[in-house]
């Protein structure tokens, strides 16, 4: 099952880059995440990392299936037994500046459609989060220029 939603920032796609491409820096916009464990350099194709979760400290498997800086990560995360979701997170230049962020959840495995519905509300809430806070950077690098 695939849903989508999409959000606008007035960030630059290098600017959300900092924040998405940063695996360190994904509990700035992903409520469940505390830290993330396995890396200390950007996203990268083929990466194996260990989110761990605010409640109980659950370690969630998160492979990074594809990362091209800039525009495009795509995350499956392994959630619990029987479900899987896959994450497509796309950064786009907006015709008037800024950017245009789109998230895709594909939800697999036994349990998929019972666990669509709040992947998919948790998804567009993460990618809110996500252009919340990119705006923010923004507004700082403009003050500071």
């Amino acid at each position: 099952m695939r849903l989508a939603a999409h959000a606008r920032t007035s960030a630059s796609p290098a600017q959300v880059w900092e924040v998405l491409g940063s695996p360190s820096r994904w509990p700035e916009f992903e409520p469940f995440l505390r830290r993330v464990r396995g890396t200390h350099r950007g996203a990268a194709t083929g990466q194996t990392l260990v989110g761990v979760s605010r409640v109980g400290s659950v370690a969630v498997p998160i492979d990074v299936v594809e990362a091209v800086p800039g525009s495009r990560l795509v995350l499956r995360v392994h959630l619990a037994p029987g479900v899987r979701q896959t994450m497509t997170f796309e950064v786009l230049p907006a015709v008037k500046g800024g950017s245009d962020l789109r998230i895709g959840v594909v939800v697999e495995g036994l349990f998929a459609l019972s666990a669509a519905g709040p992947l998919w509300l948790t998804g567009a809430m993460t990618l809110r989060l996500l252009a919340a806070r990119c705006e923010r950077i923004a507004r700082a690098a403009r003050r500071a220029a």
